[in-house]
């Protein structure tokens, strides 16, 4: 696949994601692949464990599924992107508000991926854990 199709594929996929709202969250399982490696700057501290590692689909449903419990999506704009072979790095701004504390954040968010097969197997997200945290209390 060329760097311009996995661009496209970026933007498609998080157009998708924002029209959703993240309602589907299995909707990533058509840009993924099946061994896709996540890592998040949260790393699963400070209160924020779904943020943790994950590896595989299935690993991704499940913290996708942790962050949509604990947070509704109020936007995810990715803004500009960054390609070189097979990575591309998205850069947005994203909002969510916190379920339980009624608190809203809004976070730049910076997320690096690499492709194969047109497929994102490695996922690296970026945002601002304090922010996010501080919604939870």
């Amino acid at each position: 696949m060329s760097t311009q199709s996995n661009v496209e594929t970026m933007r498609k996929a998080f157009t998708e994601w924002n029209d959703c709202k993240a309602s589907d969250i299995r909707m990533w399982e058509k840009y993924t692949t099946t061994d896709l490696r996540l890592r998040s700057l949260g790393q699963g501290q400070n209160r924020l464990d779904f943020s943790r590692a994950r590896d595989g689909q299935t690993q991704m449903l499940e913290y996708l599924t942790e962050l949509t419990t604990a947070f509704e999506m109020q936007h995810w704009t990715l803004k500009d992107t960054i390609a070189q072979d097979d990575r591309v790095v998205g850069i947005g701004v994203c909002a969510w508000r916190h379920r339980g504390t009624g608190k809203t954040i809004e976070t730049p968010i910076v997320i690096i991926c690499r492709f194969h097969d047109g497929r994102i197997c490695e996922y690296d997200e970026f945002y601002d854990t304090a922010a996010v945290s501080a919604a939870m209390s």
